[in-house]
Protein backbone atom coordinates (compact mmCIF):
# COMPACT_ATOMS: atom_id res chain seq x y z
CA UNK A 1 0.00 0.00 0.00
CA UNK A 2 2.56 2.30 0.79
CA UNK A 3 4.56 1.59 -2.34
CA UNK A 4 1.39 2.56 -4.13
CA UNK A 5 1.18 5.75 -2.20
CA UNK A 6 4.76 6.88 -3.19
CA UNK A 7 3.79 6.00 -6.76
CA UNK A 8 1.01 8.28 -7.01
CA UNK A 9 2.79 11.57 -5.48
CA UNK A 10 5.57 10.51 -7.92
CA UNK A 11 3.36 10.92 -10.87
CA UNK A 12 1.88 13.95 -9.58
CA UNK A 13 5.05 15.34 -9.72
CA UNK A 14 5.70 14.35 -12.96
CA UNK A 15 2.42 14.98 -14.69
CA UNK A 16 3.37 19.13 -13.59
CA UNK A 17 6.53 18.69 -14.95
CA UNK A 18 8.07 20.17 -11.78
CA UNK A 19 10.92 18.39 -11.44
CA UNK A 20 11.69 19.03 -14.70
CA UNK A 21 11.84 23.23 -14.77
CA UNK A 22 13.78 22.49 -11.39
CA UNK A 23 17.08 20.66 -13.88
CA UNK A 24 16.09 23.30 -16.44
CA UNK A 25 16.45 25.99 -13.94
CA UNK A 26 19.83 24.53 -11.92
CA UNK A 27 21.83 23.67 -15.30
CA UNK A 28 21.58 27.17 -16.54
CA UNK A 29 22.49 28.36 -13.48
CA UNK A 30 25.65 26.04 -12.72
CA UNK A 31 26.55 26.47 -16.88
CA UNK A 32 26.16 30.39 -15.99
CA UNK A 33 28.95 29.81 -12.86
CA UNK A 34 30.71 28.27 -14.83
CA UNK A 35 31.21 30.63 -17.48
CA UNK A 36 31.68 33.38 -15.11
CA UNK A 37 34.32 31.62 -13.44
CA UNK A 38 35.95 30.78 -16.61
CA UNK A 39 37.52 34.16 -17.29
CA UNK A 40 38.60 35.25 -13.85
CA UNK A 41 41.80 34.97 -12.20
CA UNK A 42 41.91 32.23 -8.91
CA UNK A 43 42.67 35.10 -6.89
CA UNK A 44 40.07 36.73 -6.32
CA UNK A 45 36.00 37.45 -7.47
CA UNK A 46 34.58 34.20 -9.62
CA UNK A 47 38.12 33.12 -10.20
CA UNK A 48 38.35 31.90 -6.70
CA UNK A 49 36.02 29.33 -7.50
CA UNK A 50 37.37 28.45 -10.69
CA UNK A 51 38.67 24.51 -10.90
CA UNK A 52 38.62 22.80 -7.46
CA UNK A 53 36.29 25.04 -5.87
CA UNK A 54 33.47 25.12 -8.36
CA UNK A 55 31.34 22.48 -6.87
CA UNK A 56 31.14 24.66 -3.59
CA UNK A 57 29.65 27.51 -5.21
CA UNK A 58 27.12 25.35 -7.40
CA UNK A 59 26.02 23.94 -3.97
CA UNK A 60 25.93 27.77 -2.08
CA UNK A 61 24.03 28.87 -5.72
CA UNK A 62 21.93 25.68 -4.70
CA UNK A 63 21.36 26.14 -0.62
CA UNK A 64 21.05 29.93 -1.11
CA UNK A 65 17.31 30.32 -2.68
CA UNK A 66 16.92 27.82 -5.79
CA UNK A 67 16.61 24.55 -4.17
CA UNK A 68 15.10 25.96 -0.71
CA UNK A 69 12.11 27.43 -2.20
CA UNK A 70 12.16 23.98 -4.44
CA UNK A 71 12.02 22.19 -1.37
CA UNK A 72 8.78 24.70 -0.17
CA UNK A 73 6.91 24.53 -3.59
CA UNK A 74 6.93 20.55 -3.72
CA UNK A 75 5.49 20.64 -0.08
CA UNK A 76 3.18 23.17 -0.67
CA UNK A 77 1.86 20.97 -3.73
CA UNK A 78 1.95 17.86 -1.78
CA UNK A 79 0.21 18.33 1.58
CA UNK A 80 -1.03 22.36 1.28
CA UNK A 81 -2.69 21.13 -2.14
CA UNK A 82 -4.29 18.08 -0.41
CA UNK A 83 -5.46 20.41 2.25
CA UNK A 84 -7.01 22.81 0.17
CA UNK A 85 -9.26 20.24 -1.94
CA UNK A 86 -9.91 17.73 0.81
CA UNK A 87 -8.33 15.46 -0.39
CA UNK A 88 -7.23 14.24 3.14
CA UNK A 89 -10.33 13.17 3.64
CA UNK A 90 -11.24 11.36 0.55
CA UNK A 91 -8.15 8.21 0.68
CA UNK A 92 -9.86 6.87 4.21
CA UNK A 93 -12.43 5.30 1.75
CA UNK A 94 -10.34 3.22 0.06
CA UNK A 95 -8.72 2.24 3.73
CA UNK A 96 -5.36 4.40 3.53
CA UNK A 97 -5.20 6.69 7.06
CA UNK A 98 -4.22 10.26 7.19
CA UNK A 99 -1.24 8.83 8.63
CA UNK A 100 -0.17 6.90 5.82
CA UNK A 101 -0.61 9.52 3.35
CA UNK A 102 1.30 12.05 5.04
CA UNK A 103 4.22 9.59 5.34
CA UNK A 104 4.07 9.03 1.88
CA UNK A 105 4.35 12.52 0.64
CA UNK A 106 6.93 13.37 3.39
CA UNK A 107 9.07 10.13 2.41
CA UNK A 108 8.41 11.71 -1.37
CA UNK A 109 9.43 15.08 -0.27
CA UNK A 110 12.88 13.87 1.09
CA UNK A 111 13.16 11.51 -2.30
CA UNK A 112 12.88 14.59 -4.01
CA UNK A 113 15.50 16.44 -1.83
CA UNK A 114 17.88 13.57 -2.76
CA UNK A 115 17.52 14.04 -6.12
CA UNK A 116 17.80 17.01 -6.65
CA UNK A 117 20.99 17.91 -4.21
CA UNK A 118 22.42 14.87 -6.09
CA UNK A 119 22.13 16.02 -9.31
CA UNK A 120 23.86 19.82 -8.12
CA UNK A 121 26.36 17.27 -6.71
CA UNK A 122 27.18 15.58 -10.02
CA UNK A 123 25.94 18.19 -12.77
CA UNK A 124 28.67 21.11 -11.19
CA UNK A 125 31.71 18.30 -11.15
CA UNK A 126 30.48 16.92 -14.66
CA UNK A 127 30.41 20.85 -15.31
CA UNK A 128 33.51 21.75 -13.98
CA UNK A 129 35.82 19.03 -15.23
CA UNK A 130 34.18 20.33 -18.69
CA UNK A 131 35.89 23.53 -17.97
CA UNK A 132 38.99 22.70 -15.58
CA UNK A 133 39.62 18.62 -16.42
CA UNK A 134 41.61 17.23 -13.50
CA UNK A 135 41.90 20.32 -11.51
CA UNK A 136 38.52 19.94 -10.42
CA UNK A 137 39.62 17.56 -8.23
CA UNK A 138 41.91 19.75 -6.56
CA UNK A 139 39.99 20.63 -3.42
CA UNK A 140 37.79 17.08 -3.46
CA UNK A 141 38.16 16.54 0.65
CA UNK A 142 36.76 19.68 1.16
CA UNK A 143 33.75 19.75 -0.52
CA UNK A 144 33.04 16.24 -0.22
CA UNK A 145 32.85 17.27 3.61
CA UNK A 146 30.94 19.91 3.14
CA UNK A 147 27.95 18.21 1.32
CA UNK A 148 28.02 15.11 3.66
CA UNK A 149 27.35 17.97 6.39
CA UNK A 150 24.84 20.21 4.38
CA UNK A 151 23.21 16.36 4.37
CA UNK A 152 22.07 16.90 8.04
CA UNK A 153 20.09 20.35 7.39
CA UNK A 154 18.58 19.67 4.00
CA UNK A 155 16.73 16.76 6.01
CA UNK A 156 15.84 19.00 8.76
CA UNK A 157 14.70 21.79 6.60
CA UNK A 158 12.71 18.67 4.56
CA UNK A 159 10.70 18.14 8.13
CA UNK A 160 10.30 22.12 8.73
CA UNK A 161 8.74 22.09 5.19
CA UNK A 162 6.46 19.73 6.20
CA UNK A 163 5.81 21.10 9.33
CA UNK A 164 4.57 24.20 7.89
CA UNK A 165 2.34 23.19 5.34
CA UNK A 166 0.73 21.43 7.66
CA UNK A 167 -0.55 24.73 9.35
CA UNK A 168 -0.67 26.75 5.92
CA UNK A 169 -3.69 26.09 4.17
CA UNK A 170 -3.05 27.28 0.55
CA UNK A 171 -0.44 27.01 -2.10
CA UNK A 172 0.41 30.54 -2.44
CA UNK A 173 0.60 31.01 1.60
CA UNK A 174 2.92 28.56 2.15
CA UNK A 175 5.13 30.20 -0.95
CA UNK A 176 4.70 33.22 0.43
CA UNK A 177 5.64 32.06 4.02
CA UNK A 178 9.06 30.18 2.78
CA UNK A 179 10.08 33.06 0.90
CA UNK A 180 9.36 35.68 3.88
CA UNK A 181 11.34 32.86 6.40
CA UNK A 182 14.33 32.08 3.58
CA UNK A 183 14.84 35.86 2.84
CA UNK A 184 14.80 36.49 6.70
CA UNK A 185 16.94 33.82 7.62
CA UNK A 186 19.60 34.92 5.13
CA UNK A 187 19.64 38.41 6.31
CA UNK A 188 20.02 37.50 10.10
CA UNK A 189 22.38 34.50 9.09
CA UNK A 190 24.66 37.14 7.49
CA UNK A 191 24.99 40.10 10.50
CA UNK A 192 23.85 37.67 13.94
CA UNK A 193 25.43 34.19 12.62
CA UNK A 194 27.64 34.06 16.19
CA UNK A 195 24.05 33.97 18.06
CA UNK A 196 22.11 31.75 15.59
CA UNK A 197 24.46 29.18 15.15
CA UNK A 198 23.00 27.80 18.78
CA UNK A 199 19.52 27.34 17.85
CA UNK A 200 19.28 28.25 13.85
CA UNK A 201 18.82 25.17 11.38
CA UNK A 202 19.19 26.85 8.32
CA UNK A 203 22.41 28.90 9.86
CA UNK A 204 24.31 25.71 8.66
CA UNK A 205 22.75 25.58 5.42
CA UNK A 206 25.26 28.30 5.09
CA UNK A 207 28.05 27.96 7.30
CA UNK A 208 28.27 24.21 6.34
CA UNK A 209 28.46 25.42 2.18
CA UNK A 210 31.82 27.63 3.22
CA UNK A 211 29.07 30.73 2.22
CA UNK A 212 30.99 34.18 2.73
CA UNK A 213 34.04 32.29 3.97
CA UNK A 214 33.17 30.54 6.55
CA UNK A 215 35.78 27.94 7.54
CA UNK A 216 34.86 24.70 8.70
CA UNK A 217 36.00 23.95 12.03
CA UNK A 218 35.01 20.94 14.78
CA UNK A 219 33.13 23.30 16.73
CA UNK A 220 30.95 24.05 14.33
CA UNK A 221 30.16 20.49 12.92
CA UNK A 222 29.54 19.46 16.02
CA UNK A 223 27.11 22.62 16.78
CA UNK A 224 25.70 21.74 13.54
CA UNK A 225 24.65 18.08 14.42
CA UNK A 226 23.53 18.65 17.49
CA UNK A 227 21.22 22.06 16.85
CA UNK A 228 19.74 19.88 13.68
CA UNK A 229 19.43 16.44 15.58
CA UNK A 230 17.74 18.66 18.21
CA UNK A 231 15.60 20.54 15.96
CA UNK A 232 14.63 17.35 13.78
CA UNK A 233 13.65 15.79 16.84
CA UNK A 234 11.44 18.69 17.70
CA UNK A 235 9.71 18.78 14.20
CA UNK A 236 8.92 15.04 13.96
CA UNK A 237 7.24 15.54 17.21
CA UNK A 238 5.38 18.40 16.03
CA UNK A 239 4.50 16.75 12.47
CA UNK A 240 2.99 13.84 15.00
CA UNK A 241 1.23 15.72 17.15
CA UNK A 242 -0.50 17.71 14.32
CA UNK A 243 -1.50 14.65 12.27
CA UNK A 244 -2.91 12.77 15.15
CA UNK A 245 -5.23 15.97 15.72
CA UNK A 246 -6.03 16.29 11.76
CA UNK A 247 -7.32 12.68 12.66
CA UNK A 248 -9.51 13.50 15.27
Amino acid sequence: MMIRLFDLQFARLKRQKIIYLFFAVMTALILSNALSCAGGSEDAGMGYYAGGRFPTMCMQSYIDIVGTLFLGFISAVLICGERANGMFRQPLLNGVSKRQLLLAKTGSIFAVSLICFMFVVVCSIGTGFFFWGNRIFAHAREYCLQMGLLLFPQTTLVLFFVFLSLHMSSISGMLCASLIILLVNNLFSQFFGAYLSYFDFMYYLYAFSGYNGAALTGKMIASGLLVNLITGTMLIYGIRRRTDRMIL
